[in-house]
C-alpha cells in the first residue's frame, strides 16, 4: 500500500481535483449500496434516513480528502492542515465570534431571499423553491427529536460530522489544491462559491458563501484547519440546540429571525461586529506569524 503514497504529488490541480471528486463519487455509491443492504432502502423510517445521512457524509466528505492527501503528499496531516496545535483561547474567541454574527448571517439570508430571478428564469426559480422546500422538510424531520440522547446524536450527525467533513473537503482539499496554482484570495472565494452552490439552496447562497469565505480566510491566516472546523461546528450546533429548545416547550427567541424585521438594527450591529472581528483575526494571526518568524531568526 505504501507504494501509492505520494504517487500523485507532482500532478496538476485538475488531476488532484478529479481524484478527490472521483473518490467522493465512489464512496457515495458504495455508501448507498451499504445503506440499501442494511435498511432495504427504507426512506420512511427516520432512523434509516439518519443512517443514510451518516454514511453519505462520511463517504462523500470525510474519506476522500484523506485519500487525496495520501496519494498527493508524504504527510497527510500537513497536507490537510491538521498538524497545528489548538489554542483554546483562540477557539473561545472563534466560538464567540460565530455566535455574535448570527444576526448578520440572518440579515444577509433575508436579503438573499428577496432576490427575484428574471421572468425568463421563472421555471428555474420555481424548481429551486420546490427543492429548498423539500430540503427544509427533510432537515426539520431530522432535527425533530424530544430527548437528550437523540439531541446528542443529532449534534454528532448534523454538527460534528458535517463540520469535520465539509472543512476537510472544501478548505483542506479543494482550497488547498487551488492554492498550489492561484493566489490565496482567489482560492478562498472560488471554494466558498462552490461550497455554497453544492448545497443547492439558492435562497441561502449569499450567507453560506460569506461563511465559507470566512472559514477559508481563517485557514489561510492560521494554517490550522481545526479552527475552521470549530467555527463550522459552532454555526451548526447553534441551529440544532435552538431548534430542539423551540420544539420542546422552551420559551426562547427564534434564532433564525433575529437580525431581520423588527430586529433589523441587531443585524446591522452584528454586521459591523463581523467586519471588526474579521480584521481582529487577520491582525492577530499576522502578529503570531511575525513572532514565529522572528523567533526562528533569533
Amino acid at each position: 500500500m505504501n507504494k501509492f503514497k505520494g504517487m500523485f504529488t507532482q500532478s496538476g490541480i485538475i488531476s488532484k481535483l478529479l481524484i478527490l471528486i472521483g473518490f467522493s463519487c465512489f464512496f457515495a455509491v458504495l455508501g448507498s449500496m451499504i445503506w440499501v443492504l442494511i435498511t432495504q432502502g427504507n426512506l420512511v423510517d427516520i432512523g434509516s434516513l439518519k443512517l443514510m445521512q451518516l454514511i453519505q457524509s462520511i463517504g462523500i466528505f470525510v474519506l476522500p480528502p484523506f485519500v487525496l492527501a495520501y496519494l498527493c503528499s508524504n504527510n497527510t496531516t500537513i497536507f490537510l492542515h491538521l498538524d497545528r496545535q489548538i489554542n483554546l483561547l483562540v477557539i473561545l474567541f472563534i466560538v464567540l465570534f460565530m455566535i455574535l454574527i448570527v444576526p448578520f448571517i440572518n440579515l444577509s439570508g433575508d436579503l438573499n431571499q428577496r432576490l427575484v430571478l428574471p421572468k425568463a428564469l421563472a421555471g428555474l426559480e420555481s424548481m429551486m423553491k420546490a427543492y429548498e422546500s423539500q430540503a427544509t422538510q427533510l432537515t426539520e424531520k431530522l432535527l425533530n427529536v424530544h430527548n437528550l440522547p437523540a439531541l446528542f446524536f443529532n449534534i454528532f450527525l448534523i454538527a460534528i460530522i458535517p463540520a469535520l467533513g465539509e472543512e476537510l473537503f472544501f478548505r483542506g482539499a479543494i482550497q488547498g489544491v487551488l492554492q498550489q496554482k492561484i493566489n490565496a484570495k482567489a482560492a478562498i472565494w472560488i471554494t466558498a462559491i462552490v461550497f455554497s452552490a453544492i448545497h443547492f439552496q439558492f435562497y441561502g447562497f449569499v450567507p453560506r458563501m460569506l461563511l465559507g469565505a470566512f472559514l477559508g480566510y481563517l485557514l489561510v491566516w492560521s494554517g490550522n484547519l481545526w479552527l475552521s472546523i470549530a467555527a463550522h461546528f459552532t454555526n451548526n450546533v447553534l441551529a440544532i440546540i435552538f431548534y430542539y429548545m423551540k420544539t420542546n416547550g422552551y420559551k426562547i427567541f427564534d434564532i433564525d429571525t433575529i437580525g431581520t424585521g423588527d430586529t433589523l438594527w441587531i443585524g446591522c450591529f452584528s454586521g459591523l461586529f463581523a467586519v471588526f472581528g474579521f480584521y481582529f483575526f487577520m491582525r492577530y494571526f499576522q502578529k503570531v506569524d511575525a513572532e514565529k518568524t522572528a523567533a526562528k531568526h533569533a
